[in-house]
C-alpha cells in the first residue's frame, strides 16, 4: 500500500513539474509579444550657428497613427512635448521650439478646446547659448506623451562640451 501511495505521489509531482515547464515556456513567449518596438523614433543633434549659439535638433519620425501634442500647442494640456534641463548656468535655452513642418491646430477630441497634434515625422528646433568654454555637461530629457497608446515617454540626454566640442548624447534608458 506504501509502494502505491508512493508511486501516486511521483507522479502527480512530476505532472505539476510538466506543467510548470509548459508554464515557463508560455510567459517566455508572452515576453517577446509584450517586447515590441516604440511607435516613434528619435534624434538629436547639436549645430552651431555661431559663437556660443546653437541649434538643438530633435527629429521625430512616427510610426502609423502615433501622434503627440505639438510644443507650441496653445492651453495646458498633460504629457505636451517639453524639454526638461537640469538646472545649471552654462546651457540657456532662447525663445521657443520651432517645428517643421508647422502642426496644424485642430479641436481635441475629449475637451473640443483648440490643440496642436503631430502626426507625421517632425524636426523640433531649440536655439541656446553656451556662457562656459570650459569643459561640461548638463543632463536632460524630452517628455512626451506618445499617443494612442497614451504613455509618457521621457528620453534622456547629455550636452556634453569637451576641449571645445559640443555635443548631444541620447541615453539608453531601460523602461
Amino acid at each position: 500500500m506504501n509502494k502505491l501511495i508512493l508511486l501516486i505521489s511521483i507522479v502527480v509531482v512530476m505532472s505539476f513539474n510538466s506543467d510548470d515547464q509548459q508554464l515557463q515556456i508560455e510567459i517566455s513567449s508572452q515576453e517577446k509579444i509584450i517586447k515590441k518596438e516604440e511607435p516613434y523614433g528619435i534624434k538629436f543633434q547639436v549645430k552651431k550657428l555661431k559663437s556660443n549659439t546653437y541649434n538643438l535638433i530633435i527629429d521625430m519620425k512616427l510610426q502609423k497613427d502615433a501622434h503627440y501634442v505639438s510644443p507650441n500647442s496653445k492651453g495646458n494640456y498633460t504629457g505636451i512635448f517639453t524639454m526638461i534641463l537640469e538646472d545649471n548656468k552654462k546651457i540657456h535655452m532662447n525663445g521657443k521650439f520651432s517645428e517643421s513642418p508647422q502642426s496644424k491646430e485642430s479641436a481635441d477630441p475629449w475637451s473640443g478646446n483648440p490643440i496642436n497634434f503631430v502626426r507625421e515625422d517632425t524636426t523640433h528646433k531649440q536655439q541656446f547659448t553656451t556662457s562656459n568654454t570650459n569643459d561640461f555637461e548638463v543632463s536632460g530629457y524630452i517628455q512626451f506623451t506618445i499617443e494612442p497608446q497614451c504613455t509618457l515617454e521621457k528620453v534622456h540626454f547629455k550636452i556634453v562640451q569637451k576641449s571645445g566640442v559640443l555635443e548631444i548624447q541620447k541615453l539608453t534608458t531601460k523602461k
